[in-house]
């Protein structure tokens, strides 16, 4: 079993009181609610490890009980609608997907043959004459629905079950009005399907049902042919197919899991669907619980269904906010409510960042020593994130076999298998291929402005008129914009991971980007701002390797300009990306120490401090750093020293030389300076980027 850390009591609480089957061995457990189960929702941000608990309940409870599995994203439709398909959408191909899965028999339960879903399933697939796109799409599911629920002939093969089926049918057509290429087929296929599959009472009542959920009065076969036309028509008339189907879904559940099931705590079935923020997946969800609403209302028997689902969401509190970890106990310790109590239709569950406890775990069985640092750099790095935290854990395993890693190295490591972790991670985080391009390129950038200048002279051929708004939309819409707003790519392990694969991309002869040029550019941008770019130019400056320019620039308007105003540009110059390691030898702390003093006997005693400063604070402020106490020491000197130079900003300066030290000791972004009383404050990030 995967270890799921922080997200046990899901899968090992919550999910087991409402399946009635332990987790990991077969025992029944006390079942919770009897009556109006919960949609349970997990919600987080990309990698917060919703799917990876879909992954364990799919593993732990397969062939236990009845169980199907979707992932609403992949089920979206758009190629197929846009070829002129007609038969599919979201909300029926994952009830295709889930009759599929909750068909086959397994422990206490038999082959379940779903009498309402499958006719009209196989109802609304019925195709246009001529069109191939349809017909291939039909004879997929119906191929499928008959081994899965085993209605094949004893005569079929199941490989070419499909593929008679659909001949049988054209067979019927061959009298058909030609003119009317959907109602003849629609026709054909339900009638057929009654024919071989259905005894008749059973069709009677099974249309009786179809008819009962119908205003217009039609009976028999005529009742499913009109289901058929009405899904083709797409909009409203599709919408309210897709109602009928899934209460027919859940009614079926219903009748199978009856009264003896539920007095025997026989367990329930389980659905996994991914991805439930996606169109088809809310819809599908809504349908769901209105049905269950309407079933609750009508004094059905209820569904047995368990639903687990994820969505991306920000989750958290009303400012998006991380959920704390104990609020996933809190929530897996639910249950029923009191009697006369409201059911509430969802249970939503928020997954919270992994704990830096939770990361010493992942790196308790090492093969040798590693730095002992190491857990909390990578914890900083991820924010507790699961995937980060995992794929980065099993790099350094992995290396722990030659060596051990150092916090310095976590973006540089390689996976088991041999490729870049930053490649690993962005390929699971952005799916899609030109996105994850763009946002390696423009990862560098402080604001749209800047991503703009950047797309406009390195992207000018995307398919896109403007990549740079086109990227910012991505952004948003995939919920990576929680930092702090300093930035383009706002996430700060986001952002971290991109700038080190463009490191990894500008790196050799044949490299598309050159990292000075690129940084080059962002310079001439912001330096076209005047004063107020001035500090993001003196950033992309040193981040390009030249550290004596801006040496020499902060040296120049130490004196000039107030304290806060020097102390907030410093703060920020600092946190610029280093160069890639191949063409930059990282020197930062060695000069921070005064040991290159000697190469600058020319200088005053100033810009040596302000030498020695700026790299120190340039390390130290990196998020895979880990600062000795002497380089915060260290740090705090160089501001003491220069408080007594500067002639007004003693205040200020001194405040820096207390408050930054005690924050790099603490890991904290360096706060900023308030203004001329040197007060402080919590402005900006202060972290490397």
């Amino acid at each position: 079993m995967t270890e799921l850390y922080a997200r046990e009591p899901l899968v090992r609480g919550l999910v087991p009181k409402l399946v009635g089957l332990a987790h990991d061995r077969q025992q029944t457990v006390p079942r919770q609610p009897d009556d109006d189960l919960p949609v349970v929702l997990l919600t987080g941000r990309h990698g917060m490890g919703k799917t990876a608990v879909l992954d364990e309940l799919a593993t732990s409870y397969e062939g236990r009980l009845p169980l199907a599995r979707a992932d609403l994203a992949a089920a979206a439709p758009t190629a197929r609608t846009q070829l002129g398909t007609s038969n599919v959408s979201a909300v029926v191909d994952t009830l295709f997907l889930l009759a599929e899965g909750l068909a086959p028999a397994v422990p206490q339960y038999g082959r379940r043959r779903f009498d309402r879903l499958l006719p009209g399933l196989f109802a609304v697939s019925s195709w246009h004459r001529g069109n191939v796109a349809e017909q291939t799409l039909a004879r997929e599911r119906i191929a499928r629905l008959l081994t899965a629920c085993e209605l094949r002939s004893g005569d079929e093969d199941e490989g070419d079950t499909g593929v008679a089926w659909m001949a049988d049918v054209a067979a019927q057509l061959a009298e058909a009005n030609g003119d009317d290429d959907l109602e003849p087929v629609a026709d054909a296929v339900v009638r057929q399907y009654f024919d071989r599959h259905v005894g008749r009472r059973e069709a009677r009542t099974v249309l009786d049902w179809y008819a009962a959920q119908s205003s217009a009065g039609d009976q028999g076969p005529e009742v499913l042919v009109k289901l058929s036309l009405r899904f083709h028509r797409g909009g409203d008339f599709r919408y309210d197919v897709e109602d009928t189907l899934v209460s027919a879904f859940l009614a079926d559940l219903a009748d199978a899991y009856g009264t003896w099931k539920r007095r025997t705590g026989t367990p329930r079935p389980l659905a996994l669907l991914d991805n439930v923020h996606t169109p088809g997946g809310r819809q599908l969800i809504d349908l769901l619980l209105r049905a269950r609403a309407g079933a609750r209302a009508r004094g059905d028997r209820p569904d047995p269904l368990v639903v687990v689902a994820t969505q991306l969401g920000r989750g958290g509190g009303a400012a998006g906010e991380p959920a704390e970890p104990a609020a996933i106990a809190d929530a897996a310790a639910w249950c029923r409510l009191p009697a006369g109590t409201s059911p509430v239709p969802l249970h939503t569950v928020t997954l919270p960042p992994l704990s830096r406890r939770d990361v010493l775990a992942m790196l308790d069985h090492t093969p040798r020593a590693l730095d002992a640092y190491l857990p909390s750099a990578l914890h900083r790095l991820t924010g507790g994130q699961p995937l980060g935290c995992g794929v980065l854990s099993d790099a350094v395993l992995n290396l722990a076999e030659e060596r051990a890693a150092r916090p310095g190295q976590l973006l540089e490591l390689t996976t088991p298998d041999g490729r870049p972790v930053t490649e690993e991670l962005l390929e699971r985080l952005v799916g899609q291929p030109q996105l994850r391009d763009l946002l390696v390129l423009l990862s560098l950038a402080r604001d749209p402005e800047a991503a703009g200048a950047l797309a406009t002279a390195y992207a000018p051929l995307s398919a896109e008129p403007y990549p740079a708004d086109t990227a910012e939309r991505d952004l948003e819409r995939e919920l990576w914009t929680a930092g702090d707003g300093t930035a383009f790519v706002d996430d700060p392990f986001l952002r971290a991971l991109l700038v080190e694969e463009l490191r990894r991309r500008c790196a050799g002869d044949g490299a598309r980007y050159r990292w000075q040029d690129l940084h080059g550019t962002l310079r001439d941008h912001h330096t076209a701002l005047g004063a107020e770019g001035e500090p993001d130019a003196l950033r992309h400056t040193l981040a390009a390797g030249a550290a004596e320019a801006v040496v020499d620039r902060l040296t120049g308007c130490f004196g000039d300009w107030e304290a806060a105003r020097w102390l907030d540009c410093l703060r920020h110059v600092a946190t610029a990306p280093h160069p890639p390691t191949a063409e930059w030898e990282d020197r930062r702390q060695e000069i921070a120490r005064g040991d290159h003093d000697r190469l600058r006997a020319d200088t005053d005693d100033v810009q040596r401090s302000v030498h020695r400063l700026l790299h120190g604070l340039w390390y130290v402020v990196d998020t895979v750093a880990e600062p000795s106490e002497q380089a915060c020491a260290d740090m705090g000197r160089e501001l003491a020293f220069l408080a007594q130079r500067h002639v007004s900003g003693h205040a200020a300066l001194t405040w820096a030389s207390q408050e930054w030290p005690l924050a790099a000791r603490e890991k904290r972004p360096l706060p900023a300076a308030a203004g001329p009383g040197g007060t402080g404050g919590t402005g900006g990030t202060g972290r490397a980027q």
